[in-house]
């Protein structure tokens, strides 16, 4: 079993720069979401997903129309990922589900016991199909969380414990390194992943956020290997090279809680980026009204 190390390193910080011309986003769709995450794109349909956990619904927007459909869910969906034609997997508040988009429909994968007070969260597949979730606790404990791993046969297995909030995942082109957010840290870590067994080795930190930067949340990668990291009280998602170990761009969004991101369109060149309104004050929604929307940028790198 992996235990995740939590790591401080104040010295990198001060080596650390932001630089790079900053991108605005822009709104894309008003959707109100208490909390938006776990945007997904769907390449065969053309279509992005997402979830709201606490407004407990579905999105699918269509890009050919923008039209866009909302399916309420009993239980609060957490993250996202393809199956099928017709399905999705969708990691649910207390495990796997696979949910039938045509008839709004989720039947039990496997239900984790998870400690109580606790919930999933951020969830991603890898490259060769194993689906990561991690979990959280929801009244503020830290180090009371664990991410979960489910294996190609559906097995599941747990890799990491004492984690606090599990968060963004990505992995590289070549899918040798892992790249994994535990929120409460503000720290972006990689692991050299073994892409036959999907074990994880050699901890190491990628980039250390400051407090004004706010939180790291959810993540994606890039075709050139940077990492696109959602900042949640931060106005925008960060853009770090994981060799240089620098931010070096931002992508400013006209909301303060940014929630995750993805790639998607046509060519892969526009980035999808979900927010909140959930622990907004009223001052917060009066200076930036479009909280909780879906924004999109077109930026000049894909996957």
């Amino acid at each position: 079993m992996f235990l995740l190390l939590h790591l401080v390193v104040n010295s990198i910080n001060t080596e650390q720069k932001r630089s790079g011309a900053k991108m605005k986003a822009k709104k894309l769709i008003g959707c109100e979401n208490k909390l938006g995450e776990g945007p997904l794109w769907v390449k065969e349909e053309q279509k992005l997903f997402w979830v709201d956990i606490e407004g407990r619904g579905i999105y699918e927007l269509d890009y050919r129309d923008h039209s866009l459909k909302h399916y309420p869910t009993p239980k609060r969906p957490c993250a996202l990922a393809e199956k099928n034609e017709h399905e999705l997997h969708v990691i649910f508040e207390d495990g796997l589900y696979v949910w039938d988009k045509t008839q709004n429909d989720a039947r039990v994968v496997d239900r984790v016991e998870i400690s109580p007070g606790n919930r999933f969260n951020d969830g991603k597949k890898d490259p060769w199909g194993r689906l990561w979730a991690g979990t959280m606790n929801e009244n503020g404990e830290l180090e009371k969380g664990s991410l979960y791993v489910w294996m190609e046969d559906g097995t599941r297995r747990t890799v990491m414990e004492d984690v606090s909030i599990s968060n963004g995942l990505a992995w590289n082109k070549r899918a040798q390194t892992m790249y994994y957010i535990d929120t409460p840290t503000r720290t972006v870590y990689q692991f050299h992943y073994d892409a036959k067994t999907g074990a994880l080795a050699n901890e190491e930190v990628v980039y250390t956020f400051q407090e004004e930067d706010g939180h790291p949340d959810g993540m994606t990668i890039d075709g050139d290997g940077n990492l696109w990291i959602a900042l949640f009280g931060g106005y925008g998602v960060a853009v770090v090279d994981p060799w240089k170990r620098e931010w070096i761009d931002t992508v400013e969004v006209p909301a303060k809680n940014v929630t995750c991101c993805v790639f998607g369109g046509p060519d892969g060149d526009e980035l999808f980026i979900t927010t909140a309104t959930e622990g907004l004050q009223e001052p917060d929604m009066v200076e930036y009204p479009d909280s909780g929307s879906l924004f999109h940028i077109k930026v000049h790198r894909s996957l």
